[in-house]
């Protein structure tokens, strides 16, 4: 018997009550299938239990987890429409999955070039000269590793055994 688990953490930047609302009130209407609003624990704004941004952390557990890609492709699905409805700067997901663990980033492309200048071009660069694999969409970088919350960078990379046994277990991967 398979039993797995996913678990991770949401940089939220600003608009902490947008995020708090569509996690509490709407995304139950989206009715997904690997996220429900009770997995995640909302932090808190009142000050000092937190320092400029609040800190959303979830988790859960699950039997035979992303097994195909089909299944991969929907959780990575419902957790980008997650972000997108929320004032999201970075995230993580880290997946205890059938014969392996991945180690899952986002960060919101928008926050990275408006809020810190030039870093977005300095981030891609740290991707780059530490062969980070990550894919670009028009809102989010999406990658392989362990990301620091606060500064995107990924200070526990795959490495190429990791990146290997995710392209056998899901050989036909294509991002997004």
């Amino acid at each position: 018997m398979e039993y797995n688990y996913f678990y991770g953490a949401i940089l939220i930047d600003r608009d902490y009550d947008l995020s708090k609302n569509f996690i509490i009130h709407e995304m139950i209407k989206k009715k997904y299938y690997y996220f429900h609003p009770n997995i995640f624990s909302l932090g808190e704004s009142e000050y000092p239990y937190y320092y400029e941004n609040v800190l959303v952390s979830f988790g859960r557990t699950a039997k035979y987890f992303v097994d195909n890609e089909n299944e991969l492709k929907v959780f990575l699905n419902e957790f980008e429409d997650i972000l997108n409805n929320l004032d999201f700067e970075t995230a993580q997901i880290i997946v205890q999955a059938s014969y392996a663990d991945f180690k899952l980033f986002w960060i919101s492309k928008e926050k990275l070039i408006n809020n810190l200048g030039d870093i977005s071009k300095t981030t891609l660069q740290y991707f780059e000269e530490n062969q980070i694999r990550y894919y670009e969409t028009e809102k989010l970088y999406f990658g392989f590793g362990e990301v620091d919350l606060f500064t995107g960078y990924v200070f526990d990379k795959y490495d190429n055994e990791k990146l290997l046994d995710f392209d056998r277990k899901y050989p036909s991967f294509v991002y997004p």
